[in-house]
């Protein structure tokens, strides 16, 4: 098909807005002493990761299971969400793959695939009880939204 722009001018503005604080939040984790993931590089992939969390969370809000809101081994349905989604990216990488994927791959390391795109939904935030000054912290005028 032919390519053409469909946006508005300023729904196109405010899309890359939001796209470049994603950059931002991804070019500042590092990995490995000092090898910065490249945010530039791996952001179709992270909008397509925090994308999915939030469309999955809006799809499980919606189940009798959440909105039952029964704990099972002390977790609550929220807990169980967020546990489920980062136990498929529960991998160990040698260094050497893990500077080698930084510096050639179009994706985030696994676990930036868990905490990063978690940072930015709220719903984290309250299932886990975070709070200013935690290690999984972002302060909400950092937190990016996409759709």
């Amino acid at each position: 098909g032919n390519l053409k722009a469909w946006w508005t001018p300023q729904d196109s503005v405010k899309f890359t807005q939001r796209a470049q604080m994603l950059v931002n939040q991804f070019n500042n984790y590092v990995v490995l002493d000092s090898l910065h993931v490249n945010g530039k590089a791996c952001l179709g992939e992270n909008i397509a990761d925090l994308g999915g969390i939030v469309l999955g969370l809006d799809a499980f809000k919606k189940t009798k299971q959440y909105h039952d809101g029964k704990k099972i081994n002390g977790l609550t349905p929220l807990q169980r969400f967020f546990l489920g989604y980062a136990l498929g990216w529960k991998i160990t990488e040698r260094d050497e793959a893990l500077a080698n994927q930084i510096l050639t791959d179009v994706h985030a390391p696994a676990s930036l695939r868990v905490n990063g795109p978690f940072t930015d939904v709220p719903e984290f935030y309250e299932a886990f009880h975070i709070k200013k000054g935690d290690k999984m912290w972002l302060d909400p005028d950092k937190r990016v939204t996409i759709w």
